[in-house]
């Protein structure tokens, strides 16, 4: 897309037209954009850079069609840049929300194990299955003890 625009602007600031003389001095020949100077001319040719003024009217449309597109494909990104921000957003919130539930269910996990530990002997078996059961639920959730 730049490449276009390039190559237009090129087109529009070029001079209109260059001249390539050919010269002949003893036994060389030279070519230059200057004519000649003492020494024979053997042709000039004139070279055609200008544009038709079709070509230039059909430059214009295509400048003008070229912009609607670049407009259209930066609000396109734009708008998929704001869909991806709110989705990342998003993720990164559920991602939070998910390590604080692991942090409060390490956190009962450990208390449990303490409750179990120090649990007077007559309730201490109920103490450790809570502790079990209070680890295997953490594990299913959060992957790790």
């Amino acid at each position: 897309m730049p490449f276009k625009l390039l190559l237009l602007a090129l087109i529009f600031c070029s001079a209109p037209a260059f001249a390539i003389y050919k010269c002949e001095s003893g036994d060389k020949i030279i070519y230059s954009d200057t004519p000649c100077q003492g020494d024979k001319t053997v042709s000039m040719k004139e070279i055609a850079i200008a544009a038709a003024a079709s070509d230039n009217g059909a430059a214009q449309k295509q400048l003008q069609q070229d912009k609607k597109e670049l407009q259209r494909l930066q609000q396109r990104r734009e708008k998929q840049q704001t869909q991806d921000d709110r989705q990342q957003a998003k993720r990164y919130k559920t991602a939070e929300t998910k390590k604080q539930k692991c942090a409060e269910s390490a956190q009962r996990v450990q208390w449990a194990k303490e409750d179990a530990a120090s649990a007077p002997t007559k309730s201490s078996e109920r103490a450790k299955q809570k502790a079990r059961r209070t680890t295997e639920k953490h594990q299913l959730s959060c992957g790790s003890a």
